[in-house]
């Protein structure tokens, strides 16, 4: 690929990232969250039968352990979350409280459906070269930052 074909399809790419990720903070916005917290509580509703601490949610999402504790307390305090002992007595289990779990099914329901709306003018290979080839570029990009 040429050079300026290159920059091109680099700007288009980033482009298109920044809109998606603005689609998501609008979406979060909307909800009354934050795309950070957005990410949290989907993750913690993801998790179905796993227990996963702060410090899991940080190694996990590359996130700041001040970020991750801040918007915890904060689910924790709207009764969304409950806290409980880890084997590691450091750190705790963060659990979707009943209503923590309803509130959640209703965003997050609404936000996969969306998606899954979008994916829909994808064949089913395209999907599969679409999420494979962002994988394969990630872990290039991944490989090439850690040599410089």
């Amino acid at each position: 690929m040429e050079k300026a074909q290159l920059d091109e399809a680099r700007t288009k790419f980033k482009e298109t990232w920044h809109r998606i990720d603005n689609l998501f903070n609008q979406y979060a916005k909307a909800k009354g969250l934050n795309f950070t917290s957005l990410i949290i509580l989907e993750f913690i509703y993801d998790a179905k039968n796993e227990l996963y601490t702060q410090k899991d949610l940080c190694e996990k999402l590359a996130l700041p352990k001040q970020l991750v504790n801040a918007i915890v307390k904060i689910f924790w305090e709207q009764g969304y979350v409950e806290l409980k002992e880890a084997k590691d007595r450091r750190n705790k289990n963060i659990i979707l409280t009943e209503k923590g779990h309803a509130y959640a099914t209703e965003i997050i329901t609404a936000l996969y459906a969306a998606e899954d709306k979008a994916w829909e003018c994808f064949t089913h290979d395209e999907i599969i070269t679409f999420v494979n080839s962002l994988e394969k570029y990630e872990k290039s990009f991944e490989k090439t930052l850690k040599s410089i």
